[in-house]
C-alpha cells in the first residue's frame, strides 16, 4: 500500500472537482485529486456552458440582469424553501468565476437564452477550433481547467476510484483508494472534498430516493460511473442526507431525441402541438413547455408519467414557411427536413413511441386513447383556432394552429439530466451531520450537495447545472484550502 500526504485531497476530477483543484492550488495548497475514470470533466463534457450574473462577457453584451434582481427571482421562486446563504454565494461568485475561466483561456461564444422565456445567463463555450457550438461544447473548458490544475502543479491519479474516507476522532484525515492495477493508496489529507456528481446512474437509488423507476416512468441520461458513490461514502462517516430528487425535465424515449440524432422529434417539442394525456384530455397551454423543467412536471402529474404530443401536416407546413416556434441553442437541424419520409421510418422502427394516422379515429388506436375524447378535444381545439382565442388554456394566438390532414403522435415523458442532492452542507461547503454538526475537515460540491431548486430545477437562469458544479467546487476549493493550511477554523 502507498502512502501519501497533500494538503487537499480530491474525490472525482469533474467539473466541481477541477475547479476546486485549480482554486486549491492558487490558494498555496498541495492538491492531488482521485478520479475513477480514464478522464476528466465528467458530465461536464456533455454540456455546453455554465450560468454567470453580471459577467464582463455580459457587460459587453449589454445584458442587464443584476446579482439583485437574480437573487430575488430564485429565492421567489423556490418560496424560499431553499439555503438563501448560499444561493446568494453562488450567485455573487458566478460572473466573477466566468472571467475567472476567461482569464484561464476558456473562450465563450456568447451568454445565450435556452428558451424565449428564460433569461441570458448561459455562457456557452465556443468549441475547440471553432464552429457552431452545441452538445459537449464544454469539453473544451473542461480540458483548458485540467491543463491549468497541471500548470499549479496539481497530481492526478486517474482509473483510481475512492473506496472510503479515513476518520479519526471525527475528523476526516483522508481516504483509501485502489487503481486499475489494484495499488491501494492510503492518502492522509488536512481536508478532503467529495465531488463524484450524484446518483442518477444507480436505478436502485434513483427509485429508493424519488420514487421513478428507470426505463419506465423515468428516462434520464445514463452516465457511466455515476452511481452515488461519493454519497455513500459521506454517509458512512455520518453525514447527514439532504434533499434528493432528479433533475426533472421533457423525456424523449426515442433514442437518439436528446443527441439530436432525430431532428424531427424538436417539430413535438413546439407551442403550435396538442399535448394530450392518455384519457385524450388536453392538458397544458403548450407553449409553456418551452421550459424543460415546467414540462417535467405537468408529465410527470398525468397518468404512467406520459403525454402524447399532436401535430399535422398543417402545422409542418406551417413550420416549413414561418420555422418552429423555439429554435433551439443546442440543436440546429430543422425538423422539417423530410419530416414526413423520417417520420415514417420512426413510427416503423418505434411504433409505441411514433405514430402517425389517416384520422383521428385510427391516431387514437395507435396512442391507446378514447376517439370519442380525442375526437372532442381535437374539435373543440380546431374551433379555438378558428376564432382565435384558447378557451382553456389561454395560449397566445400566434400559437393557435388548425391541425389539418394526415395526424403525428409522439409519446414524451419524464427525464432528468441527473440527481440532485444527498450531502448536507453549509454554505461553507463543509459537510453536516443529520444534527446539522460539522464533520471537520470534510467538504462536498456540485450535484452531490445541490439543493438549490425546491423541487423544480430554476430553467429560467440556463445553465445553473454546470454553473452550481463549477462554483460549489471553486468555493469549496477556496475553503478546504484555508481549512488544510490553517488560516481558517
Amino acid at each position: 500500500m502507498k502512502q501519501l500526504e497533500t494538503d487537499v485531497a480530491i474525490v472525482a476530477a469533474g467539473p466541481a472537482g477541477l475547479c476546486a483543484a485549480v482554486a486549491a492550488a492558487e490558494g498555496g495548497a498541495e492538491v492531488m485529486v482521485f478520479e475513477k475514470t480514464e478522464t476528466v470533466g465528467g458530465t461536464a463534457n456533455m454540456g455546453m456552458g455554465p450560468f454567470g450574473v453580471e459577467s464582463k462577457l455580459q457587460k459587453r453584451s449589454l445584458i442587464g440582469l443584476t446579482k439583485e434582481e437574480a437573487f430575488r427571482r430564485f429565492m421567489d421562486y423556490t418560496h424560499w424553501k431553499v439555503d438563501a446563504q448560499l444561493v446568494h454565494d453562488y450567485i455573487w461568485k458566478s460572473g466573477d468565476t466566468i472571467d475567472w475561466l476567461e482569464d484561464m483561456g476558456v473562450v465563450f461564444a456568447g451568454a445565450e437564452k435556452n428558451f424565449p422565456d428564460s433569461e441570458a445567463t448561459w455562457h456557452v463555450v465556443q468549441p475547440e477550433g471553432g464552429g457552431r457550438p452545441g452538445p459537449r461544447a464544454a469539453s473544451t473548458m473542461n480540458k483548458v481547467i485540467y491543463e491549468r490544475a497541471l500548470e499549479l502543479g496539481v497530481q492526478f491519479f486517474l482509473n483510481t476510484p475512492v473506496k472510503e474516507l479515513i476518520k479519526d476522532e471525527g475528523e476526516i484525515i483522508g481516504l483509501r483508494a485502489v487503481d486499475k492495477d489494484g495499488e491501494e493508496y492510503e492518502v492522509y489529507a488536512g481536508a478532503v472534498i467529495v465531488a463524484t456528481g450524484g446518483f442518477g446512474n444507480n436505478a436502485e437509488m434513483v427509485k429508493e430516493y424519488t420514487g421513478f423507476t428507470r426505463g419506465k416512468d423515468m428516462f434520464n441520461r445514463e452516465i457511466p460511473g455515476i452511481v452515488g458513490d461519493g454519497l455513500n461514502m459521506c454517509w458512512a462517516v455520518g453525514a447527514g442526507k439532504s434533499n434528493m430528487e432528479m433533475e426533472l425535465i421533457i423525456g424523449q424515449p426515442l433514442p437518439g431525441a436528446g443527441t439530436g440524432e432525430h431532428p424531427q422529434a424538436t417539430a413535438f417539442r413546439q407551442a403550435c402541438p396538442v399535448c394530450i394525456n392518455k384519457s385524450g384530455y388536453r392538458v397544458c397551454d403548450e407553449s409553456v413547455m418551452q421550459n424543460s423543467s415546467v414540462a417535467g412536471n405537468i408529465i410527470e402529474r398525468q397518468q404512467d408519467k406520459t403525454v402524447y404530443m399532436i401535430i399535422s401536416d398543417s402545422i409542418i407546413e406551417h413550420f416549413r414557411q414561418n420555422d418552429i416556434d423555439y429554435p433551439s441553442a443546442v440543436f440546429h437541424d430543422s425538423p422539417c427536413d423530410n419530416f414526413e419520409e423520417e417520420w415514417a421510418k420512426l413510427s416503423e422502427e418505434y411504433p409505441d413511441i411514433c405514430m402517425q394516422a389517416d384520422s383521428v379515429e385510427e391516431l387514437a388506436e395507435k396512442l391507446g386513447v378514447s376517439a370519442k375524447n380525442l375526437t372532442k378535444t381535437l374539435e373543440e381545439y380546431n374551433h379555438f383556432c378558428d376564432i382565435n382565442c384558447d378557451e382553456n388554456f389561454g395560449k397566445q394566438r400566434r400559437y393557435l394552429k388548425k391541425l389539418e390532414g394526415r395526424l403525428y403522435g409522439y409519446r414524451l415523458g419524464c427525464s432528468a439530466y441527473g440527481s440532485l442532492g444527498g450531502i448536507k452542507i453549509d454554505h461553507g461547503f463543509k459537510v453536516l451531520t443529520e444534527d446539522y454538526q460539522v464533520i471537520p475537515g470534510l467538504y462536498a460540491a456540485g450535484t452531490d450537495v445541490c439543493d438549490l431548486y425546491a423541487g423544480t430545477y430554476y430553467y429560467y437562469f440556463p445553465g445553473n447545472t454546470m454553473g452550481f458544479a463549477i462554483n460549489s467546487g471553486r468555493m469549496a476549493g477556496e475553503y478546504a484550502a484555508r481549512y488544510a493550511l490553517g488560516y481558517d477554523d
